[in-house]
């Protein structure tokens, strides 16, 4: 096997263990001592600290606009991070794997098809019902089961969530981000809005919280999806490719239940881990790796076209 295939890789599957680790991690946040706004100011405060200078010396706010900053800071700043965290505190991460990582393909086809007026082709079509049916199969698992209670508004969280970041990552290809350009819009103007209305007017644990569990959540939300996490992808994709690289991600609704059985005694059902599957090949097909041989390769026109 190549070198230039061994990184790529290696890239891949550092990725998927980063987003992985950040759904259980999340979840464990808070579920304990933590709120969904204190792991917001970590992510945006400890990544804003860190990449400040480094955006200042390189100038990177250069030939962003109010428009384009303003929808990157909201579409993948605190109000997306808000969402998804506060998701995490009514479902279980197997929620939060499935309805974020297992549905933001089929967000992202739709979102680029209403707005920038790309074509949906008819295996991502396909892609969108098999992700459509296994959402509904995991939504219905704790309903079946009976521990229903208020996993659904988590759920609701979760797309929510999802909407957002998709209408984050077609803006990025529309107007062609550049990485320093995704950092100021993104992590350093986030830390300069969010951080004051936090510390003065948001409700706050971190002076109560046991200093394990902040330092967890320091580490891992302000370093490893803005800084490991994006390295890896980058890896990933220069030397293996976007396609085989979205492979291993669309495992990720399905590691991420399997890691949160041992971490934090989480166990699917049955019909939870079906849906699991279906929403992971759903993937597959809406991100045009997978392709049955007797479907045409024909599109759907966007309404707007």
């Amino acid at each position: 096997m190549k070198r230039t295939t061994l990184i790529g890789l290696a890239g891949a599957l550092g990725v998927t263990l980063v987003w992985t680790g950040w759904i259980v991690v999340t979840r464990y946040g808070v579920t304990n001592s933590l709120n969904a706004f204190d792991l917001a100011a970590m992510r945006y405060g400890i990544a804003g600290t860190l990449v400040l200078p480094w955006v200042i010396w390189n100038r990177a706010w250069e030939g962003l606009t109010l428009k384009i900053t303003a929808v990157l800071a909201i579409s993948s700043g605190f109000p997306y991070a808000l969402l998804s965290y506060s998701g995490f505190a009514y479902a279980p991460a197997a929620h939060g794997g499935v309805f974020m990582n297992g549905a933001l393909p089929a967000f992202t086809v739709v979102v680029a098809w209403l707005w920038v007026r790309e074509r949906i082709f008819r295996t991502q079509a396909l892609g969108l019902v098999a992700i459509a049916i296994g959402g509904a199969l995991v939504g219905s698992s704790s309903l079946l089961s009976g521990t229903v209670g208020d996993t659904w508004i988590g759920d609701l969280f979760f797309l929510a969530a999802t909407t957002f970041l998709a209408l984050y990552l077609v803006a990025t290809k529309a107007w062609n981000i550049t990485a320093g350009q995704m950092l100021c819009g993104v992590t350093v103007v986030n830390a300069i809005i969010y951080l004051p209305i936090w510390f003065f007017f948001l409700p706050s644990n971190i002076a109560t919280a046991p200093m394990n569990e902040i330092l967890l959540q320091a580490f891992y939300q302000g370093l490893m999806p803005s800084f490991v996490g994006m390295y890896f992808m980058l890896l990933a994709v220069r030397h293996l490719g976007a396609n085989q690289t979205s492979v291993f991600v669309a495992m990720v609704p399905v590691l991420a239940a399997l890691l949160a059985v041992p971490t934090l005694g989480e166990i699917p059902t049955t019909l939870a881990w079906s849906g699991m599957g279906i929403v992971s090949l759903g993937a597959l097909f809406a991100l045009g790796i997978l392709r049955p041989k007797t479907l045409p390769a024909t599109a759907i026109d966007s309404p707007s076209s």
